[in-house]
């Protein structure tokens, strides 16, 4: 995939060790490697094809026992605190504790991901840069009738989307509403892909805003750009692209099954 030769930027990956709904799940292992590993390998296959774009790929720490992990991995790892409420203010924390004016763009894969794609985390990067306009870019996925059942799950983020690629509105509800029949081949809904590419100066901008009302009332931290007014681009990448999270026992026992 072609990258920007005028620009350099890394992957950042948020990895907090609390969780409620499954405790301690980056430490999880399937297939002889934690889940951090998983995520970590995958960050770096990314970095490996960006022809030198990507300079490094780094670990946003709150444990020692992540530490380990990413250095045995090969990467970086700083150390951040554990107040933050979302992955972006804590990679912001560890990009400003790198002090590398160099830096242009930080990806954010998240933690849990471990099926992410390296193509998506490049594609993320190209919607980013096709747009200078743009302090921010995400991925989604268009969804096609026959979805309409996941459409429904608050834990399927939807995203809206306007003609020129930039995102009107992130939900976890049901949106858009199906007043009109989609015409054929139009997509029934976008699926939000958790997945982002900051400009380094907006990541900065973007970790000092308060908590905006939206985004607290959605639980989607994205909103809280939309809400100051900031645009985000929205890459659109096939449907195997989407990685899912491991947020419960069910999900990390299916993906332990894929991973052998």
């Amino acid at each position: 995939m072609r990258m920007h030769q005028s620009t350099r930027g890394i992957i950042a990956i948020p990895a907090r060790m609390a969780s409620t709904r499954l405790p301690d799940k980056l430490m999880l292992a399937a297939a002889g490697k934690p889940i951090l590993q998983h995520v970590i390998e995958r960050a770096q296959t990314a970095a490996a094809q960006s022809d030198g774009r990507i300079s490094q790929v780094v670990v946003a720490y709150d444990d020692e026992r992540l530490r380990q992990i990413a250095l045995a991995c090969g990467v970086r790892a700083i150390a951040t605190g554990t107040h933050h409420a979302c992955g972006t203010t804590r990679i912001a924390e560890a990009v400003e504790a790198l002090g590398d004016d160099s830096i242009d763009f930080v990806v954010n894969v998240q933690g849990d991901e471990p099926e992410i794609a390296p193509e998506a985390i490049l594609t993320v990067v190209e919607a980013l840069l096709a747009d200078e306009r743009a302090p921010m870019a995400t991925l989604a996925t268009a969804m096609p009738k026959g979805s309409e059942g996941m459409k429904a799950n608050p834990n399927a983020v939807k995203v809206v989307i306007d003609k020129s690629g930039k995102a009107i509105y992130f939900s976890r509800a049901p949106v858009p509403y199906d007043r009109a029949r989609s015409e054929e081949g139009e997509a029934l809904w976008h699926h939000h892909l958790g997945i982002y590419a900051y400009r380094r100066d907006f990541l900065t901008e973007f970790a000092a805003l308060p908590p905006s009302a939206l985004e607290v009332r959605e639980g989607l931290e994205q909103l809280r750009a939309i809400e100051h007014g900031h645009a985000i681009r929205v890459g659109i990448v096939p449907a195997a692209w989407a990685a899912k999270g491991i947020d419960t026992a069910e999900d990390f026992a299916a993906f332990a099954r894929r991973a052998g």
